[in-house]
């Protein structure tokens, strides 16, 4: 098998933990950490034992990288990995693939003109409760799936925005939606299937100092007839409290709980047994002590490897990262306008700018 060498951009709190796990896989081989902050640039390289970079051109231009993985603020992810697939590489971004829906269509445009593979970081799905979810959907044993329920009753103090500026920011971070829980709008759609509409109410409670929303209800129709709902916010008092998907079907019930999809709290499945999971990884932990989901980045930079050494199947495709920012885009305008949007998204709704819009401090004022 040939090595596949990457580049860490952003050595941030999750890219370091792309560094951690890179220096470790066997297929892997770490030839760069690029970061815009020097000392950042040169930790991380200290860390992975190899070059510092400070220009994201360097690594555009470094002939030794296969792939460019992308751990910078959401709003950058798009227009990264456009410049990495036009500049010959591969790559892999954290979630969320981008911030609107016209960004998104650019990279899977730029994807299919160069021929470059692209991969989103979508860790959850390896969650041994979920993947034994994911199972008993897809192979019917659930029957019909009524109702889809998440709640992600997360914490984010005033710290954790004070640490990186581009957090709480539109342009940048996005909100509570598009940073925390895009990972859980991805299992929703995963489980559920094609959304026909979506419907939102969204606010800023206990964030002032933001420009983002950090507290919303998002409710999706499914075209089987099912529903899809969750609440979601960053002002749970002091630390996470929940990170859950509930699946009710015809026949049976399933919960995947604890604060980050970690345990199987309930198990009632027509003529399926209660399956005997292993162990799961624990959450990432990021300095200042919150906590983030399932940390699964080895499972997900292994995926890189295996499509790139092996021609397998890439865990997430385009489509779905595409899918996941169309119902996030459909629930700003959702909550915007006050009423249910009907996908797929056409015309000024396409064309939606969530950097543009009003923040949420100054919605709720009346401005």
């Amino acid at each position: 098998m040939d090595r596949v060498r990457f580049s860490v951009v952003g050595y941030g709190n999750i890219g370091s933990r792309h560094v951690h796990f890179l220096k470790q896989l066997p297929g892997a081989e770490l030839v760069s950490v690029c970061d815009i902050k020097a000392d950042r640039a040169e930790a991380g390289a200290l860390e992975g034992n190899c070059r510092a970079a400070t220009l994201f051109e360097e690594v555009l231009k470094d002939p030794s990288v296969d792939v460019v993985d992308i751990c910078t603020p959401s709003g950058l992810h798009a227009s990264m990995s456009v410049k990495a697939m036009k500049a010959g590489k591969h790559a892999i971004s954290e979630k969320p693939m981008a911030l609107s829906l016209k960004d998104a269509d650019e990279v899977l445009k730029v994807q299919k003109k160069t021929d470059k593979r692209y991969f989103l970081v979508k860790q959850n799905r390896y969650n041994p409760p979920v993947a034994a979810l994911r199972k008993v959907v897809e192979d019917g044993s659930l029957g019909k799936v009524l109702i889809i329920s998440s709640n992600v009753f997360w914490n984010r103090r005033r710290g954790y925005y004070e640490e990186e500026p581009w957090r709480g920011t539109l342009s940048l971070d996005g909100g509570a939606l598009f940073t925390q829980s895009s990972h859980f709008i991805d299992l929703l759609l995963w489980l559920g299937g094609r959304p026909l509409s979506v419907e939102s109410y969204m606010a800023n409670l206990s964030h002032e100092y933001t420009e983002t929303e950090d507290t919303g209800s998002v409710r999706v129709e499914l075209e089987g007839g099912g529903l899809a709902v969750m609440n979601y916010t960053t002002s749970t008092y002091q630390s996470n409290l929940e990170g859950s998907i509930t699946v009710l079907g015809t026949k049976g019930t399933v919960k995947v709980g604890g604060k980050y999809l970690n345990e199987l709290v309930e198990w009632n499945v027509e003529g399926v047994p209660r399956p005997d999971l292993p162990p799961g990884g624990p959450p990432n932990t990021y300095k200042g002590g919150y906590q983030g989901s399932m940390s699964n980045h080895d499972k997900v930079l292994q995926n890189v490897i295996d499509v790139l050494n092996e021609g397998k199947q890439a865990a997430v495709s385009l489509e779905e990262g595409r899918l996941t920012v169309e119902v996030m885009q459909a629930a700003h305008i959702s909550a915007l306008e006050g009423k249910k949007v009907v996908l797929p998204l056409k015309g000024k709704h396409l064309r939606f700018d969530l950097s543009k819009a009003l923040p949420f401090p100054s919605r709720e004022r009346g401005k």
